[in-house]
């Protein structure tokens, strides 16, 4: 995936990880591409697994939740999985007084999520 998605992806067996490259995910029109892209993999290029690694990320908009939001009911649609990692306290505060917390899955890093996926790392 291109770099100005603002996101990296990989592929663990049949896992896809999204891993956040930026601090801040509050421009407008980065989270327009960071939506297409992720919107993409589900749509497109029929990815059901997803692991979205948010551990650099400090500043999140609601714009930004918005496609988060609508990422999962994507997953949903698919009967996929969609597990959010490494949230520092400070967004994971933004998740719960939204109320978004119940909404997502969160574990502490990629490995607990392949874990929970069940996929083995050698």
């Amino acid at each position: 995936m291109a770099a100005s998605t603002g996101i990296v992806i990989q592929t663990i067996k049949d896992v896809t990880v999204a891993t956040f490259e930026s601090r801040s995910v509050i421009d407008a029109q980065d989270i327009s591409r960071l939506g297409e892209a992720l919107f993409d993999l589900v749509e497109k290029r029929d990815r059901r697994r997803l692991i979205l690694d948010m551990g650099k990320v400090v500043h999140l908009s609601s714009a930004a939740l918005s496609v988060l939001t609508k990422l999962r009911k994507l997953i949903g649609q698919v009967d996929g999985s969609l597990i959010i990692c490494g949230l520092s306290p400070e967004i994971m505060k933004v998740f719960k007084v939204t109320g978004l917390h119940k909404l997502f899955e969160f574990v502490e890093d990629e490995k607990a999520a392949l874990d929970k996926l069940g996929v083995a790392m050698a």
